[in-house]
């Protein structure tokens, strides 16, 4: 809001312009992922993961669910965190894309014996560990769950301090326990 209310303070035009343009941006950004969603599960999972035999039509069938399921989802957690400051909802994102995404991505570039298997691993626990010391936390016990911040189980409510590690951790073990002599390649990215 900061640059549409600098440009508000210029003129009135300048303020139309900035927020179209913010607006368009925002649209976009969600757009690119509900597409992105739509089509993981419509071929990546579907496809590959659960070695499903669809055909192109029931592909974009299930892409358009997805689409409609992950946009009620997103709608839903707006309306739930609708009071919480935008800086913290931010801050809890890139919290969950790191320990989600940062383990694997290090691994993968600077270690050798690194294992899809690893790679999965790292992923499931780093983004599950995140999203359950946030929602665990004395911030998310106030604003969220209107209960005394005192109850919660955990002390804050920035978690990549622990669950980054706990991500390298997981990689690091389940890579070790499905080595090759186990009959499974090292990641070929």
């Amino acid at each position: 809001m900061s640059a549409p209310l600098l440009a508000r303070s210029i003129n009135e035009f300048m303020f139309a312009v900035l927020s179209a343009v913010a607006f368009t941006t925002i649209l976009g950004t969600v757009s690119g992922l509900i597409m992105a969603a739509s089509g993981a599960v419509a071929h990546d999972i579907m496809t590959n993961l659960l070695r499903m035999e669809v055909d192109e039509h029931r592909q974009v069938r299930a892409a358009k669910f997805t689409a409609l399921a992950v946009g009620i989802v997103a709608m839903a957690l707006g309306i739930l965190f609708r009071k919480l400051n935008v800086n913290f909802l931010v801050g809890w994102a890139f919290n969950i894309a790191a320990s989600a995404n940062l383990p694997a991505l290090v691994m993968v570039l600077f270690w050798k014996r690194t294992t899809s298997q690893g790679i999965t691993a790292a992923i499931i626990v780093g983004m599950l560990s995140s999203l359950a010391w946030i929602l665990l936390s004395a911030q998310a016990y106030r604003d969220v769950y209107n209960l005394a911040p005192a109850k919660a189980l955990v002390p804050f409510s920035q978690p990549a301090i622990v669950t980054i590690p706990l991500g390298f951790v997981a990689l690091v073990l389940v890579s070790l326990l499905t080595q090759r002599s186990r009959g499974n390649p090292p990641f070929a990215g």
